[in-house]
């Protein structure tokens, strides 16, 4: 079963002679709890590509369909629903709240949402992630690799179908990087999520189950 599906999607900026083609035609598939690293050069399109998986933003034109859901057919707040029922997402700089604890961070999404939280789920999501002790105490006070397993914690807390990570170990030491890599692919596989992770690290995309590699808004290898 397909998860997510890209029909020739385009997102242009500008016009012109200042054209911009970001995405220039894009046609991929991806499975359920499949592991999809996507690498390529500064500008080449891999965080647009992913903007529009999470519906964070419109492309020109194409479709994107995630989980059975064409997002061009849906309204902004919609849009805002499915990203808090579907999507979790790690960033490169954590994006946690500062002012709330670690546990507090992993409720948010649900918060949000107003979902009554699986405490059996986020107990166990913890202790996979060694947190069990970090649970009362705030982000600043937390090592970069600390705070990205926070940042995975909170990803999985909605149970999203899919999770898009954009360069999630971008800030990281290269141990503390294979580390979280390596956390990220056992929490997909353990909870059958499928995983999206752009990375300029090679080595670490290696342990994804395909590498797509895109150059000038295109995909030059599927």
């Amino acid at each position: 079963m397909d998860m997510i599906t890209i029909h020739n999607l385009k997102k242009y900026y500008g016009s012109g002679t200042g054209l911009v083609k970001a995405l220039d035609g894009i046609h991929l598939t991806i499975a359920q709890g499949e592991f999809v690293a996507v690498v390529g050069a500064s500008g080449s399109g891999k965080t647009t590509l992913l903007n529009m998986m999470g519906g964070l933003d419109v492309p020109t034109d194409g479709e994107v369909i995630v989980d059975g859901v064409n997002l061009s057919h849906l309204r902004e707040e919609q849009l805002a629903v499915f990203r808090r029922k579907k999507v979790g997402f790690i960033f490169q700089n954590y994006n946690l709240v500062p002012t709330l604890t670690v546990e507090e961070n992993m409720m948010f999404p649900l918060d949000l949402d107003g979902q009554t939280p699986d405490m059996g789920f986020l107990n166990e999501v913890t202790e996979l992630l060694g947190l069990q002790d970090m649970m009362h105490v705030y982000p600043g006070t937390l090592s970069g690799g600390q705070q990205q397993r926070v940042a995975i914690a909170r990803a999985l807390s909605a149970k999203p179908s899919i999770i898009l990570a954009d360069e999630p170990t971008g800030n990281l030491d290269s141990r503390n990087g294979q580390n979280v890599a390596g956390l990220l692919k056992m929490t997909t596989e353990l909870y059958h999520r499928t995983l999206v992770m752009i990375t300029h690290n090679l080595e670490l995309a290696q342990l994804a189950d395909r590498v797509i590699h895109m150059e000038d808004g295109r995909i030059t290898n599927a």
